[in-house]
This record gives C-alpha cells, structure tokens and sequence, in this order.
C-alpha cells in the first residue's frame, strides 16, 4: 500500500511539475503592478501630475509615458526590446489564473493583432505604448479587473 502511496505522489509532482513548465508566466496581481508602478516612475522620471494619471489608467502620448509603459510590459514579462511582446503571457494574464488558454480565443487574435500592428514602430518606448494602448482600448475592463485582485 505504502509504495502504492509513494508512486502516486510521485506522479502527482511530475504531472504538476510538466503543467508549472508549460505555463511559466505567474499572473501578475494588484500589488505587483503597485511595485512596477514605482520601480518605472522612478526609472522613466514621472512626474507626480503623471503618476496620478497612471493610477487612474490615463495614459497621454508623450515620451515619457512611453518609456513608462514600456518598463510595466518588460516587469510583467510581457515584452523585450528584442522579441517585442509576448502574445500568450498576455492572454494568460487577462484570462486569469487557471483558464486554459487557446491560441483560437478571439482575446488571443485581438491581442496579436495590436502588436503585429505596432511591431514596426520606431523606438521601443512607442512601439511598447501603441501596442498597449491597443490591448487596452480593445480589453480595457479585463486588463483592469486582472490586476485588481
């Protein structure tokens, strides 16, 4: 009975072992956003008339708040100045904690389409802004009820 026991738990480790593998993207909750927040404003040099804009998912077209967006992505994992965005981490994040997510999900294709759309820009700071202003106008409510948990 005992190795019965020994055996399962085993296979029981493995199988959750393959599944963290397969999805390693941790959902991102409210206070991990509060703790980017800082950690951008600090680095893009926001002014605090901005950070409450940001708190309140203001985002306005100049420089800085590109940078800033840029910064959040990259701390979500969610983009790299060299391989651009990461569609399925996004789509895990939207979709929440323990949804299976499918490359056919309509949230899937509106969230590659925003960034194949803005893939060419210039500078990363403003490719990383367009894009997400993009998911953002398309998902808003989602984006904001994933990271208000």
């Amino acid at each position: 009975m005992k190795v019965l026991i020994v055996l399962l738990l085993g296979l029981a480790f493995a199988v959750a072992d393959h599944h963290h593998h397969h999805h390693d993207y941790v959902v991102k909750t409210h206070e991990d956003l509060t703790n980017y927040r800082t950690q951008c404003v600090e680095k893009v040099h926001a002014s605090e008339e901005l950070v409450e804009k940001y708190k309140k998912w203001q985002y306005p077209d100049d420089a800085v708040t590109h940078c800033y967006l840029e910064c959040i992505f990259q701390k979500f994992g969610f983009y790299d100045t060299e391989h651009g965005f990461d569609v399925h981490k996004i789509h895990i994040q939207l979709a929440g904690p323990g949804v299976d997510v499918h490359e056919s999900d309509e949230m899937h294709q509106k969230i590659a389409h925003c960034a194949d759309s803005h893939s060419k820009e210039g500078d990363s700071c403003s490719k990383a802004y367009h894009a997400g202003m993009c998911f953002m106008n398309s998902n808003l409510q989602l984006v904001q009820h994933s990271v208000k948990v």
